[in-house]
């Protein structure tokens, strides 16, 4: 995948770019930068200005006059909650694995762009603010946790009060078969809204579901603030319980760990893994309720 990125008004210090060396949820390293090449940065001029490797993980840039715009590929084979894919069919992008990102200007506000593949029609999903292919992140905080499935996904949509929820899914089961399994899903979603007494606000207006049921999938399921990653190989139609236990476990963590939060995991740490000895009661509530809501359902 093609990646550019700029940033502006930057005085005339060093720039220092990075890619990330955690992802939100996965409490281990990962080291996106070894799958970064090709890596040109341009300075306030539009000339092309050198760069150097302090580290494994970074690029540093001076001479800038102000403003960089940094252009490389990065390689992504992989899905699941913490990978990029990139093929034919569609691009599964966890930010940590695909956006470089710079030392001190965490405070930002975030403009995204999705480019259309040649002769491709694609659209996006995402929990990021926006819609078309034009988005936007308040901060890097919230940028590296909105992953996004861009590709011929299929959408469904409801409401449980005044809350929206989607479900975008790229897999290669029948309309009939999804339109089904969505009535499992609502039920999942109020049920645990149950359990709670109420729904979050959801910043962008409403919760995305991103799933990727295909034969290539690594099985897996991330969450995130409003959003969540689930990535299998079985389909809806050979997978649905176990695909609907991973609905059940990733939705519940929307207020368990996304918003009961350990003070540990704030703010998380893209230059190393954040330690943190309260996960117990993030993951063990969840796994707990997760088959527990299948039941009551």
């Amino acid at each position: 995948m093609q990646v550019d990125a700029t940033f502006s008004e930057l005085g005339s210090g060093t720039l220092e770019l990075r890619m990330s060396r955690s992802s939100p949820g996965r409490y281990s390293l990962h080291d996106f930068a070894k799958n970064v090449y090709d890596v040109h940065a341009f300075g306030a001029d539009g000339r092309e200005v050198p760069t150097t490797r302090p580290d494994p993980y970074g690029w540093n840039v001076t001479g800038h006059g102000g403003r960089v715009t940094v252009k490389y590929k990065v390689y992504g084979d992989r899905v699941d909650g913490t990978y990029l894919a990139v093929d034919e069919t569609h691009a599964h992008i966890n930010m940590p694995a695909a956006i470089m990102w710079a030392h001190g200007l965490d405070d930002r506000p975030v403009a995204v762009t999705f480019e259309q593949p040649s002769g491709k029609r694609w659209q996006v999903a995402t929990q990021l603010h926006g819609s078309g292919l034009e988005f936007t992140a308040p901060n890097l905080q919230y940028l590296m946790d909105s992953p996004s499935e861009f590709g011929p996904v299929a959408i469904r949509q409801f409401t449980v009060g005044p809350r929206t929820f989607r479900f975008a899914v790229h897999h290669t089961g029948t309309d009939a078969e999804l339109d089904s399994y969505m009535k499992d899903v609502e039920t999942i979603v109020r049920e645990e809204g149950v359990v709670y007494g109420e729904y979050p606000e959801y910043e962008p207006g409403y919760y995305t579901f991103l799933a990727d049921y295909v034969p290539w999938a690594s099985g897996d399921g991330m969450e995130h603030r409003n959003s969540t990653v689930m990535t299998a190989a079985q389909s809806i139609a050979n997978g649905r319980m176990r695909l609907l236990d991973t609905v059940a476990h990733e939705f519940f963590h929307c207020w368990n760990v996304e918003r009961i939060r350990p003070a540990s995991l704030e703010p998380f740490d893209f230059d190393r893994a954040n330690v943190s000895g309260e996960l117990w009661l993030a993951e063990g509530f969840t796994q707990y309720y997760g088959p527990l809501v299948l039941q009551r359902g």
